[in-house]
């Protein structure tokens, strides 16, 4: 078996995603050089929405949401993983950063939740690109955090534009009324972590925190892989 891998190895090279050097066997969707280059956010965030405080000591903001944090920032090496994953179905990379997400959340100490759910989709966008990028990092989280794993615990009822050209106030109007908790679960006095890929202003993760807290969830945290 060992030798036939190896042939596919040489036959069908793998390569970063990233710079598009040739992988080593060790190595796992990125070069050594790319995965070292991963910006991680350090500890100088809000620890309400977890955007960077820089010189700050603290800041002011009003979420639905109880505490916010994101794995890495936003630069071209994330956003080529991002675009991978979302639109040419490389659901591996699910595995990939749900591993770093699931890292994050030991090591810091963040989110001791009952139930972790993604962001959901429209079903039609669901079927046209035939999968939710969240559910995916949700279910390798989950299984690693061994915590309970509710893919539909909110559902999109409303299809929305996509947010990526809107300014903020756009965005929050966009999403507004856009989502509800899905009446077969229960969430009085639980805990939900909340997980999706980017956050960019939170005005989705925001919309959703404030129909769970309406529910009577207890908490809502949110996990990003990355801060945009």
């Amino acid at each position: 078996m060992k030798y036939f891998s190896d042939f596919i190895n040489i036959v069908f090279p793998k390569y970063c995603l990233n710079c598009h050097s040739r992988l080593r066997k060790t190595e796992i969707v990125l070069c050594t050089n790319c995965a070292d280059s991963l910006k991680f956010i350090g500890q100088k965030v809000c620890p309400k929405c977890g955007s960077f405080l820089f010189e700050k000591t603290s800041h002011n903001c009003d979420f639905a949401f109880d505490a916010a944090r994101s794995v890495f920032q936003f630069d071209e090496t994330l956003r080529n993983l991002i675009h991978h994953f979302k639109y040419e179905e490389m659901k591996k990379l699910g595995e990939f950063l749900g591993k770093y997400a699931a890292d994050f959340l030991e090591k810091e100490h963040f989110a001791a939740a009952d139930i972790i759910a993604p962001v959901p989709l429209h079903k039609v966008k669901k079927r046209a690109r035939g999968f939710n990028q969240s559910e995916i990092l949700t279910r390798h989280i989950a299984k690693i955090i061994d915590c309970e794993h509710i893919p539909e615990l909110i559902q999109r009822k409303k299809f929305t534009q996509t947010q990526t050209k809107l300014s903020r106030q756009q965005r929050e109007k966009n999403v507004k009324d856009a989502f509800n908790v899905n009446a077969k679960y229960e969430v009085t006095n639980r805990k939900i972590l909340l997980v999706d890929d980017v956050f960019t202003t939170g005005s989705t993760v925001n919309s959703i925190s404030k129909v769970l807290k309406e529910a009577g969830a207890s908490k809502i945290f949110v996990l990003t892989i990355a801060r945009a």
